[in-house]
């Protein structure tokens, strides 16, 4: 009886062991995914205090958790002030993932001068020649608007030259800088000055609508198929050269016309706006760089406390840990895990968009609807609650 009862167990156990194995795949807890180490302070750059009733907070928090915008300082993003040409491409820059190049090129370009006690920049001005360097590399902006964008008029020329001989007076004054430092305080005067008119200068519709194109690599629409531009009032205002990559860009819905059927190609555009079109823009770009980005909903939280060790000092902490339970719309499941503890080394998180506001792993619920975005080193760095 006993062997017999064996045998069963046997058969059974042959039997089930496809299904179970069916059930784990379609399950799909294979590979677990975390957070990325750095999301506190990610947070802490992201935590806007001007956008909580602002129309375009959604974009904003969301490219802030991507690392594409940051403040400009004390918590405030400003998002009605006009994004600069400068600002504009250094944001496309990093949206490409291309911030650490830009930045290594700028640094390589930077030149030292001594101009004595003065300090006349800060280190990241050194940056903005390497931000449009790469810019220039990857067509986002070609060699002839770039030429265009520094010719100066004569009328600036004089305001320069104005503002230069007043800044100059101070310095002029000091008997302890040399000639030399006071040659160098007046270049790097005329070149800050020389800046305000052209980089610093707002960026308009048409140039962005140009430079987030190149970016996405768009294909220009030519012929019949080209209609949105028509059905702009303005449309005659727009350089020619400019219409077939402008009617992908509206095709796409990147960028749409105003409430009165105006594209307004000479118009400034808004950091708030800015963050909208690079929103719009930004999941293709994040695919070519090797994101993934999935949607599903919440099914399973866990929630525990264990001990990790310190790989430095070897020492113990406690961490709190949030499984959360994915249930993809492919079908399939996987857990993303949430750390926190006291010890920075052994926090790994995301930020999250819910309910219009900016938010950490604690706040999604089970139940929600997420879309989440896993970079390519494979951490989730956003999750959106739908």
């Amino acid at each position: 009886m006993k062997q017999k009862f064996f045998l069963i167990s046997i058969i059974m156990t042959l039997l089930l062991t496809p299904l179970l194995s069916t059930y784990d795949i379609s399950y799909g807890l294979g590979q677990p995914f975390d957070g990325i180490d750095n999301y506190q302070a990610l947070y802490e750059n992201s935590s806007f205090t001007d956008i909580k009733t602002h129309w375009a907070r959604k974009s904003i928090i969301k490219m802030g958790a991507l690392s594409v915008i940051r403040g400009m300082g004390n918590h405030r993003f400003y998002p009605n002030h006009a994004v600069t040409k400068e600002e504009a491409l250094i944001l496309i820059v990093r949206l490409m993932g291309l911030e650490k190049q830009a930045q290594i090129i700028g640094e390589k370009l930077m030149k030292e001068m001594d101009t004595g006690a003065y300090r006349l920049k800060v280190p990241q001005d050194d940056w903005l020649e390497g931000y449009i360097k790469v810019a220039q590399s990857k067509n986002i902006i070609t060699r002839a608007e770039a030429k265009k964008i520094l010719e100066l008029t004569d009328e600036q020329k004089d305001k320069i030259e104005e503002k230069l001989a007043q800044k100059m007076l101070v310095y002029d004054q000091n008997q302890n800088l040399t000639n030399e430092q006071i040659e160098n305080i007046e270049k790097s005067i005329r070149k800050n000055l020389e800046r305000s008119y052209t980089w610093g200068q707002a960026a308009n519709r048409e140039e962005i609508a140009l430079w987030v194109g190149r970016m996405l690599k768009i294909t220009p629409i030519n012929g019949d198929i080209q209609q949105r531009i028509y059905t702009m009032k303005d449309w005659k205002s727009i350089k020619t050269t400019s219409i077939p990559i402008i009617e992908a860009i509206l095709q796409k819905g990147i960028m749409t016309k105003n409430s009165k059927g105006y594209f307004r190609p000479k118009d400034t555009v808004t950091r708030g706006q800015m963050a909208i079109i690079l929103d719009k823009a930004s999941e293709e770009i994040l695919k070519v760089r090797g994101y993934k980005i999935l949607s599903g909903t919440v099914e399973d939280i866990e929630k525990y406390v264990a001990s990790e060790k310190d790989s430095i000092t070897a020492e113990l902490y406690g961490v709190e840990n949030i499984i959360f339970t994915i249930h993809n719309d492919d079908g399939s499941y996987i857990e993303i895990t949430s750390q926190k503890s006291t010890n920075k080394t052994l926090n790994k998180g995301f930020l999250v968009y819910k309910y219009g506001a900016l938010g950490l792993p604690k706040d999604i619920q089970a139940g929600d609807y997420i879309k989440y975005f896993i970079n390519d080193k494979g951490k989730v760095v956003f999750v959106e609650v739908e």
